[in-house]
């Protein structure tokens, strides 16, 4: 294992220092509504807002602070283009767990249409594929983790899932079963 620590990214690392200050000035913003007003019968320290907002005044220092120190650093040594072209692919790379959140939403939306055991199957073979894991292999193990998960959740549990439309058009024993088991 190397001694060496990676260096951060200076533009990345003022992005989120920007980011965070303003989540800090915006909490601060917003500290009276969140609080209220409460009786001081103890004292001026009782006050509900007290503590959140000397933590906040705190955080928001620091953050405008260290925002002011990264501003001074970036004009004393101008970043390169290659340090230009690190920030915007390690920005982009915040994206990718908004994209897996869209695809868990797509599912449990695919899961009232659909039903448990489709959508399931569907989500679970999508991620094999987009993770890169689509040899014949792989593929049957998501199948068998689709089949275990239903087992697990559906028969094992007893956990309900709301039934699909279609499930309506079956004839009455059918859609029983596949309101029990799918």
């Amino acid at each position: 294992m190397s001694d060496e620590t990676p260096e951060a990214n200076r533009l990345e690392s003022l992005l989120l220092n920007g980011i965070f200050a303003l989540v800090a000035v915006g909490l601060l913003a917003l500290i009276g509504k969140a609080t209220g007003r409460g009786v001081a019968s103890g004292g001026w320290w009782t006050r509900p807002a007290l503590a959140p907002g000397f933590a906040l005044v705190l955080l928001v220092g620091a953050n405008i602070f260290t925002l002011g120190r990264a501003i001074v650093d970036l004009r004393a040594r101008p970043p390169s283009a290659e340090e230009w072209r690190d920030a915007r692919t390690r920005v982009l790379g915040w994206l990718r767990p908004l994209e897996l959140l869209a695809y868990f939403g797509l599912y449990l939306w695919l899961t009232i249409h659909i039903g448990y055991f489709l959508a399931t199957f569907a989500f679970v073979m999508w991620l094999m594929l987009r993770t890169g894991l689509n040899s014949p292999r792989w593929l049957l193990a998501g199948a068998a983790l689709t089949v275990a998960l239903v087992l697990i959740f559906r028969v094992g549990l007893g956990v309900w899932m709301p039934s699909p439309g279609y499930y309506d058009a079956a004839p009455e024993a059918v859609r029983s079963y596949l309101i029990r088991w799918f």
